[in-house]
């Protein structure tokens, strides 16, 4: 590793740090969250003019972070807590499924049906917005997609889901309680909320935690190896999900103090990560048309999911977290979750997001097929 990449790693963790000592200290970044901070500050850095980051390092450390993280949250999961949760966030998520549907073929006809392949694009948009990059991608190679058409709607994508990441991180985690009612908190094991790190876990925690957190996420990575080609990600979350939710049902991986708080902590790294990889000048060299095809999809999807979600009175930490299982995948489901302060949601979030990885093929090509 060169010492430029030795920087890279090393700010990674030096910039979770002082989100988490900031926090205590500065309205600013308790108002933005540390997690839209740590966002911020990695896409700030990853697009100093003279400095280049190594994009694919940054995305290796996305990945380990996120196969780390995952099981450190789920280790304390209450399963009989989260069956409570269970109907909310199957009815929220196919609002999600409808929505998306709705939302791609609504745009068609509002902006991409004189778009030489706007009815196949639709598709793609229906596949992205339900499960994600891999079902976009999966869904172009059947229509037979042109290349020029797939890199700027990815492009176009890429701005559109920022823009909406933002719009979650910063406004929906504060949406007034008569719009979406307020989720009720399951004491769980120990009775706390989803908080940030509030002091150092026993060395004992990290050992055995950590190690066995290691374990499942090189099993998730050896079954991705056998996976379908394309399918090696979701393959690789649901092994982890699966065996740390298995974990769980042990009372002592459950007792163990502090697991939560180091997966927050990779999940800031995530962030971090993620926000190298963020190219502006890559972001905005979608077509303003296309830029508009995907917005509009997105803003009646996101609409009439959360519409439908209130006159149903589902509750808004459900709202939120299902609908970042579908713009987003099962991915950005820890960061959204320790934004809201609640490591209930993570397993929802995560049941959706692999839920839509698997029918959003079949939805994306059925709305192309019927467009086109």
């Amino acid at each position: 590793m060169s010492f430029p990449d030795v920087l890279q790693v090393l700010g990674t963790f030096i910039v979770p740090v002082l989100a988490i000592w900031g926090e205590k200290r500065f309205a600013l970044i308790r108002w933005m969250s540390p997690v839209v901070m740590c966002y911020v500050v990695g896409i700030a850095l990853g697009n100093l003019p003279g400095i280049e980051f190594n994009s694919n390092l940054a995305l290796q450390e996305c990945g380990l972070a996120v196969a780390l993280a995952i099981p450190l949250l789920l280790f304390s999961t209450d399963i009989v807590g989260w069956t409570r949760l269970a109907r909310s966030t199957v009815l929220s998520f196919g609002l999600c499924i409808g929505a998306g549907m709705a939302g791609s073929i609504a745009a068609y006809f509002l902006v991409g049906r004189n778009l030489v392949e706007g009815a196949d694009m639709a598709g793609m948009l229906t596949g992205v917005y339900i499960g994600g990059t891999p079902n976009m991608a999966a869904i172009g190679t059947a229509l037979d997609v042109s290349s020029v058409s797939f890199i700027l709607l990815n492009a176009a994508d890429m701005l559109i889901s920022f823009a909406h990441l933002m719009f979650l991180l910063t406004i929906a985690v504060r949406l007034p309680t008569w719009f979406l009612p307020a989720t009720r908190k399951e004491g769980g094991n120990d009775g706390r909320q989803m908080e940030l790190w509030q002091s150092m876990p026993p060395a004992s925690t990290v050992l055995r935690g950590g190690g066995l957190a290691v374990g499942l996420a090189a099993a998730g990575w050896l079954g991705s190896n056998f996976a379908p080609a394309g399918a090696g990600d979701a393959v690789a979350i649901l092994v982890i999900t699966t065996l740390a939710i298995a974990a769980s049902m042990f009372s002592r991986v459950r007792s163990w103090v502090g697991t939560q708080d180091m997966g927050q902590f990779l999940l800031l790294v995530f962030c971090v990560s993620m926000g190298y990889t963020t190219d502006f000048v890559e972001l905005f060299s979608a077509s303003p048309v296309i830029l508009v095809y995907c917005g509009v999809t997105v803003v009646i999807a996101v609409g009439l999911h959360f519409g439908l979600a209130s006159l149903l009175r589902l509750d808004r930490d459900t709202v939120i977290i299902t609908s970042t299982a579908a713009i987003f995948g099962p991915h950005m489901v820890g960061p959204i979750a320790l934004a809201l302060r609640n490591k209930q949601v993570v397993f929802s979030g995560l049941i959706s997001g692999l839920l839509g990885y698997s029918v959003a093929n079949y939805l994306g090509l059925l709305v192309a097929w019927l467009l086109g």
